[in-house]
């Protein structure tokens, strides 16, 4: 009967939580009507989790600090001790798995075109300038932000750390991950079908909506991503 339980606990508590806890958003962030054409938007898995990659238009500064203006944004969503932190240890991971912590967005720029080798898949799709900005606007409001709706400023760099982290809003809990979160944002902006039940990256492409698979430089002529599919990233974020 204790393990029984622990099992409901376990399972039972995460999946309650997600269920009746609201995700928690930022107000609607005010940003500008990009320029007509097309606009590159990826998809990224680095092996256990998944970012999002957006183009940014020319003139934005939606990157992290001294990137500001970079051509592509990554966009990853976390548990702030495991991903900052960088705490690998048995409680931190029990916790990020298990019990409702404290969540960062993950901010980086990438030059164009992105450089994006130690991925194990990504999925790419061209998207109109109403969409990329329904999509920056979703991701932006996954940003805490301060009473002028600025972000709050960038957690301290850590060392082998690339992009920066900013405090973000909801608890990270293994039924509300980065993987649902991945889907949840691509949802806002029509792009993924709903992020419910979404839990391991490879349930990500099974609810993207108009996306097609990059393969390597070596398999595809295509000039916009070169990815290396057999090289898997179990560090994730601390690239």
């Amino acid at each position: 009967m204790p393990l029984l339980w622990v099992l409901l606990e376990l399972v039972g508590g995460p999946l309650l939580h997600a269920a009746v806890v609201p995700e928690p958003r930022a107000p609607l962030v005010r940003l500008p009507q990009p320029p007509a054409g097309r606009h590159t938007v990826l998809v990224v898995d680095w092996g256990h989790h998944t970012a999002i990659v957006v183009q940014q238009p020319p003139g934005w500064r939606l990157g992290p600090p001294g990137a500001e203006a970079a051509p592509f944004l990554e966009f990853a969503w976390g548990d702030r001790r495991y991903f900052h932190g960088g705490e690998r240890g048995p409680q931190a991971l029990v916790a990020a798995l298990f019990l409702p912590t404290d969540s960062v967005l993950f901010l980086a720029g990438h030059p164009d075109p992105p450089r994006l080798a130690g991925t194990v898949a990504v999925w790419e799709r061209q998207v109109e300038a109403p969409t990329l900005r329904a999509l920056l606007t979703a991701l932006e409001r996954s940003a805490r932000r301060d009473r002028d709706g600025e972000r709050l400023p960038a957690l301290p760099r850590r060392p082998g750390q690339g992009g920066r982290f900013v405090p973000a809003h909801g608890t990270y809990i293994w039924t509300r991950n980065c993987n649902g979160w991945t889907v949840g944002r691509l949802q806002e902006a029509g792009l993924a079908t709903g992020a419910t039940g979404v839990v391991v990256a490879a349930q990500v492409p099974g609810r993207l909506l108009g996306f097609r698979a990059v393969a390597d430089r070596d398999k595809s002529s295509s000039p916009t991503v070169s990815v290396a599919l057999h090289t898997r990233r179990l560090v994730g974020l601390s690239r």
